[in-house]
């Protein structure tokens, strides 16, 4: 019960967080809107449009700017009264994070399905007809990696400023070389060998794959590895996460 209440607090403060409101549901239509018509010229062909295509890099892309929203929920000044009274009250330390990471992961993933679910019905982007579940399934999993991956660096480092720092410039880094905002094979054979080291590339190719060839391939690999880095994550938050940091 006590873990059910700090959850709704911290899912309050995310929805009375206005910029976190605008990443979760504004950005994915503008996004997608903005990209889709300026590289409109370069896609149509085999029945895949520019929105298609950044509907479904531009969803990853987002999953990756999340990563600082769950340091977010632990350092945002305007928190910081919550958090004294929290970290003095009679609740367990486990409780505390785990209700952030709950929190967190609930608000992206029910803004994030609820777009996907009305661009695919409304036909604006081809998230993968029959295998729609599939695909939100892949981007939910993948959330659930960028929300913890941002909670076990943010224990570790404790400053909001730094965190996010690292987190949004090594999160663009990877958008970029995986080819989130053009297409980046025309850059040359070495800058198309490094995209394909990228992990982002692997989830973006697999999405394709599901979405158009109806290839599972790699699926089960992707989410299972996702599954098992969020748990590595989730203990590191456990062993180094400290109420009193956060006061």
């Amino acid at each position: 019960m006590t873990l059910w209440k700090l959850v709704k607090q911290d899912f309050r403060n995310l929805i009375k967080t206005p910029v976190i409101v605008t990443c979760c549901v504004i950005y994915p239509w503008l996004l997608i809107t903005l990209f889709g018509f300026i590289f409109s010229s370069l896609y149509g062909g085999e029945g895949v449009s520019s929105y298609d295509y950044y509907g479904v890099t531009m969803m990853i892309y987002l999953i990756v700017a999340s990563l600082t929203i769950t340091p977010n929920t632990f350092m945002e000044k305007k928190l910081r009264q919550g958090n004294i009274r929290i970290a003095y009250a009679p609740v367990s330390r486990v409780s505390i994070y785990i209700s952030k990471i709950i929190s967190s992961f609930l608000f992206m993933g029910i803004s994030f399905s609820i777009n996907m679910t009305l661009m695919n019905y409304f036909k604006f982007v081809n998230f993968g007809g029959s295998n729609f579940g599939y695909v939100i399934a892949l981007f939910l999993v993948f959330l659930l990696f960028s929300v913890t991956l941002g909670g076990a660096v943010c224990v570790i480092l404790k400053t909001e400023e730094l965190t996010n720092m690292i987190l949004s410039n090594v999160g663009s880094v990877f958008a970029l070389l995986s080819g989130m905002f053009f297409p980046v094979d025309s850059l040359g054979d070495m800058v198309s060998k490094l995209s394909n080291l990228s992990p982002l590339k692997w989830i973006l190719n697999v999405t394709f794959s599901v979405i158009y060839d109806n290839d599972f391939q790699n699926y089960s690999c992707i989410i299972l590895g996702l599954i098992c880095l969020s748990i590595i994550f989730i203990i590191v938050m456990h062993f180094n996460y400290k109420p009193e940091d956060y006061i």
